[in-house]
């Protein structure tokens, strides 16, 4: 996957510091940040549009990232550790837990799911602190962290929890086989479909609005054009079902337009998405959670990356979660994470060097 498509700039004074969690050992997070750590671009400070250099910080179990490497590279970690130094990218691993993990834990595991959360919790304070420019995270299993006895939303509600922050706003992007990018905003996650049009309101869609646009100035994209989905369909035909589109959605867009932003919409979901993929718009605010990732899924579903927008710090991760069916394989593919890794890469290369 080619990284979003930028200007050239100037590289940062220094090397970005990202962190990378392994996330739920008994699940594909540490076998594919291998495999993608693997495959990953060198730099070159005489060309600026290459990628900066990283210093990677991983957070984890010393014992299974080591057993991951063997699995999906054939050597173990200190190899791969060598093979990056080469060029130019540094790696070291964090072990929060004072305990090491077994090494026979089943897929679900409470004590691999408690570990997940605890390396969660210390890669994110870490850049409250500033010592980390960007953080990707390895997929948990929510259902086995609310098992090890944790109330747990998801990832991004739970490093929005740490930093304070009440209104993060999740963003899904990728390109299709063609290079042509989606850009897709939510104004509502993990919620139930009945829920939606009451977790709406004008200011919640006015917030994703303004994340979907400031991401696409975090990228450097020439423009910054953003669509918004309305909810119903043929966004409720002029009121014969539903009434968000007139009371919610377009008193969002006509604020954002007073702002000055390129905004247009409320827009039928059914026909948006063809129009982004075209290159009319840069950006897609949609209402719910299968509003939007459907379509981003459809394009990029081994290429889709979750940004959290509205947090003080850049976190990405994979657009997949543990498929514990599969862990331990050598089968799961990579593209993901190194498509977030990638990105954050970016994101803080731009950010270090006062883009």
């Amino acid at each position: 996957m080619t990284p979003e498509p930028a200007p050239p700039g100037t590289l940062p004074a220094r090397p970005v510091r990202i962190g990378i969690t392994l996330g739920d050992v008994t699940g594909v997070g540490p076998e594919v940040i291998a495999a993608a750590l693997r495959d990953l671009r060198t730099s070159d400070a005489a060309a600026p549009t290459d990628p900066p250099p990283v210093e990677f910080v991983l957070y984890g179990d010393a014992a299974w990232w080591d057993r991951a490497c063997r699995m999906r590279l054939g050597s173990d970690s200190a190899a791969l550790h060598d093979r990056l130094a080469v060029g130019g990218l540094g790696v070291q691993l964090i072990p929060p837990l004072t305990d090491p993990l077994p090494v026979d834990l089943p897929p679900g595991d409470p004590r691999a799911a408690r570990a997940a959360v605890a390396w969660l919790e210390a890669a994110g304070r870490a850049c409250l602190r500033g010592e980390l420019d960007a953080i990707v995270t390895g997929p948990v299993n929510k259902a086995a962290i609310q098992r090890a006895g944790i109330p747990f939303t998801g990832q991004t509600e739970f490093l929005a929890a740490l930093a304070g922050e009440p209104e993060p706003v999740m963003m899904l992007l990728g390109p299709d086989e063609h290079d042509r990018w989606l850009r897709v905003a939510l104004a509502t996650v993990h919620i139930a479909l009945r829920e939606v049009p009451s977790r709406l309101s004008v200011a919640r869609v006015l917030r994703a609005i303004a994340c979907a646009r400031q991401a696409c100035l975090q990228l450097r994209l020439p423009r910054a054009r953003v669509a918004v989905c309305g909810l119903n369909p043929h966004c409720g035909e002029g009121g014969a079902f539903g009434d968000e589109e007139p009371r919610l959605i377009e008193p969002a867009v006509r604020e954002a337009r007073q702002h000055g932003w390129d905004v247009v919409g409320p827009l039928s979901g059914d026909t948006v998405f063809h129009h982004a993929l075209q290159g009319r718009f840069d950006a897609v605010v949609a209402m719910y959670h299968d509003q939007g990732l459907a379509p981003l899924k459809a394009v990029a579903f081994d290429r889709g990356v979750n940004w959290s927008l509205g947090l003080p710090f850049i976190r990405t991760s994979p657009d997949h979660g543990t498929a514990y069916d599969i862990a331990g394989r050598g089968l799961a593919d990579p593209g993901s994470m190194r498509a977030a890794i990638e990105l954050a890469r970016q994101l803080a290369g731009y950010r270090l060097a006062g883009g």
